[in-house]
């Protein structure tokens, strides 16, 4: 892939000199022109959401767009939650991915490169989601997953013929992916953890989730001898910490045992995402507390089954749910846990029986969110048919503001119900009991995940209230 995308921009530049100045044998060659690219990650200044922390977590998305640039190219990376954008940098390029929530920043920042004539390229979730609303921003707007078509968007740009838009009509086989850019970084990004991809897509289909839209449905794993490769190129020494970008690394079952022989070999600790029916397959747990796995976040959603009949989650049966969390933690791997507020069969009586789930079950590291209709899923589709988001914001798609009108319980009271089950289990004294009367599995690690967290929970609670 690499070589060939290589050739094409090789040729692209070689540019025959005019008739009547040939060059002469003996003559300076020609000084090549290298076409300089900004990639952005945009971030509104002072904002934060939930889950930020206070150094920069693995960023693998644009160094691996970068990793498909042609030596021809000169690739600068901006992460803007840790350092500044020169909107007056001499750029020939600039490519701005987006999530929902901070569509607005982008679109912005796009929107100032293309004031002084620079082409700029958008993509990422909502770009692809809503390519014709990304378009009003961009000369071009890359729809889904890059590989296989990025040649094609190179070769155009070097003709001054880009497309309003490139999509990849099939999905990219993950075999011979070139190593992210990790180098482009800037030296101020040092995350605590190492990160890699080895599988996409997702076989489920849950009502509220873009995965299946954005990567596919049909799972697909990368080589392991590869995967072995680019561990052994970023892994430095014994006990660094991994995390996994897959969102379900344990879909197949022979492909992750495998794998997990790979994470034992390099003595990694690691982090992945994974469905709780790990706990029904004792051979791949037992590999999985062998191979170093730390932690498991894990989407519960709810407790009550009637909402995860209703999002496509039928696979979780409620009843279970203790005791597989138990299963687990027997294995000494910690739980990250996930539940979203907001489904219909929900009412106010949702919030604490939630939270006395959590504690009970000494769940390590929990997060709450508020349902979300992000464009592009089936949940959006179908509130919008039944009338009920009002909130068209983008930046308040970011899981702690209601933008629908749900129906067992006031707006007021989804809003705030979900602010004092995060303000009740990010409380020092909850996470304390959470970890000291559960099994302590990786004790030090769990604590300071739940106190890095709670800078940033803290921070959204407040600015929420404010707002009210």
């Amino acid at each position: 892939m690499q070589k060939e995308i290589d050739r094409n921009l090789e040729s692209l530049l070689r540019t025959p000199c005019p008739p009547g100045l040939g060059r002469r044998a003996n003559s300076e060659p020609r000084t090549r022109h290298f076409k300089k690219v900004l990639l952005i990650f945009p971030r509104e200044k002072g904002v934060k959401f939930s889950n930020d922390t206070p150094y920069p977590f693995p960023m693998l998305g644009l160094t691996l767009l970068a990793s498909l640039f042609p030596k021809t190219y000169e690739v600068k990376i901006v992460n803007e939650a840790i350092e500044e954008i020169d909107f007056d940098a001499e750029v020939d390029l600039v490519g701005i991915t987006g999530l929902t929530c901070v569509i607005k920043r982008a679109y912005e920042v796009a929107d100032r490169f293309r004031e002084r004539g620079v082409k700029v390229i958008l993509g990422g979730v909502h770009p692809s989601l809503l390519p014709d609303e990304a378009k009003e921003h961009a000369d071009s707007v890359f729809i889904g997953e890059t590989e296989g078509i990025f040649g094609q968007l190179l070769k155009d740009f070097g003709r001054e013929t880009l497309k309003p838009f490139y999509k990849n009509e099939g999905w990219s086989d993950l075999k011979g992916m070139p190593f992210p850019r990790r180098d482009l970084l800037s030296k101020r990004y040092s995350p605590l953890f190492k990160a890699i991809e080895t599988t996409r897509g997702c076989p489920h289909q849950c009502e509220f989730c873009s995965v299946p839209t954005i990567n596919g449905k049909r799972y697909r794993t990368r080589p392991l001898e590869e995967v072995d490769q680019e561990l052994s190129s970023i892994i430095d020494k014994k006990g660094e910490y991994l995390f996994l970008a897959d969102d379900n690394v344990m879909a197949r079952e022979d492909y992750a045992l495998s794998l997990f022989e790979i994470f034992k070999r390099h003595e990694v600790r690691w982090m992945g995402f994974a469905t709780v029916q790990i706990a029904k397959k004792e051979a791949l747990l037992n590999k999985a507390q062998e191979s170093g796995c730390i932690s498991l976040f894990i989407g519960f959603e709810s407790l009550l089954q009637e909402n995860l009949n209703g999002a496509s989650k039928r696979f979780v049966h409620v009843e279970e749910l203790s005791e597989m969390i138990q299963t687990i933690q027997r294995h000494g791997v910690g739980i990250h846990g996930s539940f979203i507020f907001g489904f219909d069969g929900d009412d106010p009586t949702v919030f604490k029986k939630t939270v006395e789930f959590v504690q009970k079950n000494n769940i390590e590291l929990p997060t709450f969110s508020i349902l979300t209709p992000f464009p592009g899923t089936p949940l959006r589709k179908r509130l919008e048919e039944e009338g009920r988001i009002f909130d068209h914001d983008w930046s308040h798609y970011d899981m702690s503001h209601v933008v629908f009108k749900p129906k067992g319980m006031t707006v007021r009271e989804l809003q705030d119900g979900y602010l004092w089950a995060q303000k009740y289990a990010c409380a020092p004294r909850s996470i304390l009991k959470r970890l000291l009367w559960g099994p302590r599995n990786h004790f030090f690690y769990f604590l300071m995940s739940n106190f890095v967290l709670r800078g940033a929970q803290m921070d959204v609670i407040k600015r929420i209230k404010k707002e009210q």
